[in-house]
Formats: C-alpha cells, sequence, structure tokens
C-alpha cells in the first residue's frame, strides 16, 4: 500500500508541476495502478469531475488515505500548493515502505525460526523415545501456541482498542516502552510525524495555531499528542510554541525550534527536525528488525536445552525403574 501511494503521489505531484489539470492528472495516474488503487484514484477523479474537492473523497476510502494525508491535502486544496504536497506525502509514503520492509524481514526470519524449531525440537525424543506420531504433534502445537496465543492476543488488543481514550493512551505508553529499541523507533516516528505535518501546513499558509492542533493529532502516539497538545495553546495565546513544549521532548530538539522561531525560518526547520528524527526512526527500526531474531534464537536455545534435559531425564528415571524392577 505505502509503495503504490508513494508512486501514485509522485506522479501526480510531477504531472501537476507540469500544468496538467488536476482532472487529467487523477484519470492518467489512475489507470496505471493495481486493480483496487486504481478504483480509488478513478473515484477521486470522478469526484473531482462534480466539483468536490479531493479531501471530501479520500475521507471515504480511510483504509487507504491516513488522516494525515486528507489534512494535508485539505490544507494544499485551500492555498493551492497540491504539486508540493503530493511531493512530500509521496516521500513519507516511501519512507513508511522502506520501515515496513525492514519490520517484516524481521518477523518473517523471526516465524520461520520458530516453526522450525517446533517441529524440529522434539524428533529426538520422537526417534529415540519411542513416541507415536500423535504425540508428537501435540508437542509441535503446544510449542507453536507459545509463539502463537500471545500474538493473537496482541493483534485482538491492538484491533479492539479504540483510536481514542484511556485504553489507547495506556496502549501507546505501553508501546514507547517496548524495548529492542522499538520503544524509542516509535517516539521518534511521532516526533517526525509533528514536525513533517506542521511544515507541510506552515508551507501551506495554514495559521499557526491550527499547525499546532492538527500536527499534534497527527503524532499517531495519543502519549506523544498530550506532549505537544500545550504547545497549540500556546499559539493560540500568541506566545511561541516552543513556549508549551514540555522539558520531557529532546533538548536538541526543542533548541533547534526556538532557533527556528527566532530567526523567521520555522518551515526549514521544522523540515530539518522531520528528516532527522525519520532518519533516527527508520535506523532504530532497523536495529529492532536485526535484533529480534537474535532474541528468537535465545528463546529457541533455551526450548532446546529444556527438550534435551527432559527427554535425558525420561530416560534416566525409565532406566531406574528397569533396574529397580531387576
Amino acid at each position: 500500500m505505502a509503495k503504490s501511494l508513494a508512486l501514485a503521489y509522485h506522479n501526480l505531484s510531477i504531472m501537476l508541476d507540469a500544468g496538467v489539470p488536476l482532472l487529467r492528472s487523477l484519470n492518467t495516474v489512475g489507470s496505471g495502478l493495481k486493480p483496487h488503487m486504481r478504483r480509488v484514484f478513478l473515484k477521486l477523479a470522478e469526484s473531482a469531475s462534480k466539483g468536490n474537492t479531493l479531501a471530501e473523497t479520500m475521507v471515504q476510502s480511510p483504509k487507504t488515505f491516513d488522516p494525515v494525508d486528507v489534512t494535508l491535502i485539505r490544507a494544499a486544496e485551500t492555498s493551492g500548493s497540491l504539486p508540493e504536497s503530493f511531493k512530500l506525502l509521496s516521500k513519507w509514503h516511501e519512507f513508511s515502505g522502506r520501515i515496513g520492509k525492514k519490520m517484516l524481514s524481521g518477523m518473517i526470519l523471526s516465524v520461520l525460526l520458530i516453526h522450525a524449531t517446533a517441529f524440529l525440537a522434539p524428533v529426538p525424543a520422537f526417534a529415540l523415545g519411542g513416541w507415536q506420531i500423535k504425540v508428537y504433534l501435540i508437542s509441535v502445537v503446544k510449542i507453536l501456541s507459545l509463539f502463537y496465543i500471545p500474538a493473537a492476543i496482541i493483534f485482538v488488543i491492538l484491533c479492539m482498542t479504540p483510536k481514542t481514550g484511556p485504553l489507547r493512551r495506556l496502549l501507546d505508553r505501553l508501546t514507547l516502552k517496548i524495548p529492542l529499541c522499538l520503544g524509542r523507533a516509535v517516539y521518534k516516528l511521532a516526533l517526525s510525524r509533528y514536525c513533517w505535518v506542521f511544515h507541510v501546513l506552515i508551507k501551506a499558509g495554514v495559521p499557526i495555531t491550527d499547525c499546532a492542533e492538527k500536527a499534534a493529532a497527527a503524532t499517531g502516539n495519543a502519549v506523544v499528542t498530550d506532549l505537544f497538545k500545550p504547545a497549540a495553546a500556546s499559539a493560540k495565546a500568541g506566545r511561541p510554541v516552543s513556549d508549551g513544549f514540555p522539558s520531557k521532548l529532546p533538548m536538541d530538539f526543542l533548541e533547534i525550534w526556538r532557533v527556528g522561531e527566532e530567526t523567521g525560518k520555522l518551515d526549514d526547520v521544522t523540515k530539518r527536525l522531520a528528516d532527522n528524527n525519520a532518519e533516527d526512526a527508520e535506523f532504530l527500526f532497523a536495529e529492532f528488525a536485526r535484533w529480534l531474531p537474535r532474541l528468537v534464537y535465545l528463546l529457541i536455545a533455551i526450548l532446546m536445552i529444556y527438550y534435551v534435559f527432559h527427554f535425558y531425564l525420561s530416560v534416566y528415571f525409565q532406566e531406574i525403574m528397569k533396574y529397580s524392577d531387576l
């Protein structure tokens, strides 16, 4: 999805920059996409032909367009900066796609290792201990359940938890505390989203109070959103946005932002902050993908040791019982 959106947004930015009308650009770009994306973009073209805005139609496809996309396109339509906004959206989705690939590579290797272990660990006991095939398969299922049951529970929690409210805030807080770099990666990604949305909106001429509000809502993490909410209140009161930033934010983030406000180059500074935090997030996600299989190796080693000792003790006690009978 991210790759298709990045390509579509990139092509739209090029065509609009070249002076091609919006309706013609949407039809041209949509015709070259995969079936699902083609239907969505042709729907955008049809809606645009009736005089509707892109943002109004994008809201009707929440599985395709992120709320951030809708927010930025709405601002771009108002300010007339659609080509630049599509270009920035293309870069953002390209970045998201890279992160997704790195996470997926780590996940796939881990899943393969888990399944290989589930089928290989009981083999010695099956081959030497006279197990029946039924007992062997039960052992395989037990090992897989150690991984699939927690994964299913996590999946259900993620799907069932409301997008707002105390439960979402608790879940997002726990997410930021996940070890193996993942929590820090999510935090850096949230900072990047805030700066990135703020940059695009302020470039589009959106009032700074609205920039602060919409950027805070676009972080993707309720805890980080709470950190930035006072900044919007500060802007509404006529003070610099940074006056509302809490001291919990990174010191370099605070100092660079303040310099941007003092020099009147907040649009450039927010882009630099967005890029820096995005690079940090990408590195941390890559580290997580690198360390996850190693954690699985450790769990597999522990499991194999357990099975070796379990098999050894069972054979040992069988021999003791045999000699005691004699």
